[in-house]
């Protein structure tokens, strides 16, 4: 059995079961497509996920188990990750890389100690 497969992973981007043209496969840069024509473009789900996360609600959404029949798990969640990485949104946040910091003395010392079995 074939599964819905853009009809799940656009259900996981928009919390919407749309109707979407299927393939029989999951095509990332296909259901990006489709997800345009049927008004959810790239900036319209991007803030969609933003307002997901803001309001802390799990994002992408928690597809149903009769919508993601037929579609496996690895290969959804392969295609998933595809789809979020052409819209840009493998991460919500990116943040720089924290800056360098001076030790507290804890650290340190936490840093220094070495369990008894490294004891020459």
């Amino acid at each position: 059995m074939s599964g819905r497969w853009h009809a799940a992973l656009g259900y996981a981007l928009t919390g919407e079961e749309l109707p979407l043209p299927e393939p029989g496969a999951p095509d990332p840069v296909m259901l990006v497509e489709h997800l345009a024509i049927a008004g959810w473009p790239g900036s319209r789900i991007s803030a969609h996920a933003h307002a997901e996360a803001e309001a802390e609600r799990a994002w992408p959404h928690h597809v149903p188990a009769t919508l993601r029949a037929g579609c496996g798990a690895a290969q959804f969640a392969a295609a998933l990750g595809a789809a979020r990485h052409s819209l840009g949104l493998s991460v919500l946040e990116i943040r720089p890389p924290s800056p360098r910091r001076t030790l507290t003395a804890d650290e340190v010392r936490l840093l220094r100690e070495v369990p008894p079995h490294h004891v020459h």
